[in-house]
């Protein structure tokens, strides 16, 4: 028996975990992916963090190891190797490792890191023409040239790429690398089912000026971004809103570089909280020191720049602490997915954004579009409005007319009166005079409103913003392509 099947891997020390039952979504989830690859086509398996793709891929794994195909699983942080191994360590599949320090075996199974692979592609070039399956975890990185090179040495190998974030924020698709879509349910679907823990989001004011801040391959700067964050200004009131929001509720932040994240902790260490920051320069053992004092109490606050964006599983963690700014819609989501686990005692995950993401990406769980071509890029920013509590600055989607964290009422908008006369000279829709319409509850309006130009009368006669009309055609234009997404992938 190998070394990994009997848990007594220089990496893993810990007792194995027991096997996974899979969840009905997970069972289909497996079952549409094998399917694809009985008919030789490689799919893209999407799924929310914290649902389980590492589940899915390693049932993928026993099913086709089981007819003798030779599996490598890819992954790009050692975090997402720990995860895979432990997992195919569950199921009692043998595996070996490709990482520094690791000695190659002869598994069938090989969980690999892709700067060790890329290091040593030339000595494994035969080993690799004999891979039947290529599974390439977080597989929206797959565009890099490092994937590339790795996967084009895999001549004979299918793929099978899972991500949460199958959208990418600078627009490229990922058609060129897998043939199929496949969708797992919703983030809003599995709060619904139990298997996600319901978010509850706060957005408190914050003196945030990104003016200066420049913008690269459509992301912030880091450089830039870290010194426009990392102030007094925005720290001191999120130490606040922690201790008034969450009262001690174990919590992640997320920062905009090393430094951030060191001056934040600090700053939580000062308000009393016991608080660590991690980040790549530290040594494993380290890292993993402090991420276990998080789940064990001993720490209240870890603070962090990308360590635990991807990879991370913290079930224990009830809340995050957004510090970074993000033009991209799949970091933010891997940010808040963090906390979304579910876990005994665990009513909801706090998210506490300090710096806009929110509004500017969405609810967590709101239904984003995506295709493989990425031909409907720039629609997942066309976000459902929100709104904010005043009083307890509590974010839920438009809709209720009371906050629902602190129950009390949401200030009405000034609607601009109209006058009779001038109503009686503008024109209306449908047939109805622009007077009927004044008076039409807004339900009733909006599917009379066909045309751009209809909207636009609306709001005239109604008195609302010219935003409003981009808005409905936003969010018309959301519905159209749904339902192409929904007949392309049928």
């Amino acid at each position: 028996m190998s070394a990994i099947v009997s848990g007594q891997h220089s990496l893993f020390t810990d007792a194995g975990p027991k096997r996974p039952t899979l969840r009905p979504y997970q069972e289909r989830g497996v079952a549409e992916i094998l399917a694809c690859l009985q008919r030789r086509v490689d799919p893209l398996y999407a799924l929310p963090t914290a649902g389980g793709k590492t589940t899915i891929f390693t049932a993928v794994t026993e099913v086709v190891v089981g007819q003798g195909w030779e599996v490598w699983i890819i992954v790009h942080r050692r975090e997402l190797l720990r995860q895979a191994s432990e997992r195919l360590l569950a199921m009692g599949i043998s595996h070996g490792l490709i990482a520094p320090g690791e000695p190659m075996t002869k598994d069938p199974v090989q969980v690999a890191s892709v700067d060790t692979l890329l290091a040593r592609l030339d000595s494994l070039r035969n080993r690799l023409t004999k891979v039947r399956l290529a599974i390439i975890d977080e597989a929206h990185h797959v565009v890099a040239s490092k994937w590339q090179r790795v996967l084009e040495a895999m001549i004979n190998a299918l793929r099978l790429g899972v991500t949460a974030t199958p959208f990418r924020y600078d627009g490229k698709g990922l058609g060129e690398h897998f043939r199929q879509a496949i969708e797992g349910p919703s983030v809003a679907e599995l709060i619904r089912d139990g298997y996600l823990a319901k978010p509850a989001i706060f957005a408190p004011p914050a003196n945030l000026d990104l003016s200066k801040v420049k913008k690269r391959g459509g992301d912030y700067v880091a450089a830039d971004l870290a010194k426009a964050v990392d102030t007094d200004e925005l720290t001191l009131p999120a130490v606040r809103h922690y201790a008034r929001i969450c009262g001690g509720v174990p919590a992640v932040v997320f920062c905009a570089g090393v430094e951030h994240a060191r001056h934040v902790a600090q700053q939580f260490q000062a308000g009393g909280w016991a608080a660590a920051s991690i980040d790549g320069e530290m040594t494993t053992a380290e890292r993993d020191r402090a991420i276990r004092s998080l789940a064990t109490g001993r720490l209240s606050v870890l603070t962090s720049c990308d360590i635990i964006s991807e990879g991370t599983d913290l079930p224990i963690v009830g809340a995050a602490i957004l510090l970074r700014p993000t033009e991209s819609t799949g970091l933010y989501l891997q940010q808040v997915g963090r906390v979304l686990r579910t876990y005994p005692g665990k009513t909801e995950a706090i998210i506490i954004d300090q710096v806009g993401n929110v509004a500017k990406h969405g609810m967590p769980d709101e239904r984003r579009l995506w295709s493989l071509d990425g031909g409907l890029k720039g629609l997942e920013r066309a976000v459902t409005a929100t709104r904010r509590c005043r009083y307890c600055h509590f974010v839920c989607a438009k809709g209720p007319t009371h906050c629902p964290h602190c129950t009390r009422a949401y200030p009405k908008p000034p609607v601009a009166a109209v006058p009779e006369v001038a109503l009686a000279t503008m024109p209306g829709i449908a047939g109805l005079s622009a007077e009927r319409i004044a008076t039409m509850k807004y339900k009733d309006i909006l599917p009379l409103a066909e045309t751009e130009e209809d909207l636009h009368r609306v709001a005239a006669i109604k008195g609302y913003k010219r935003s409003w009309v981009q808005r409905v055609l936003q969010e018309r234009a959301a519905i159209t392509a749904r339902g192409y997404m929904m007949r392309r992938y049928a």
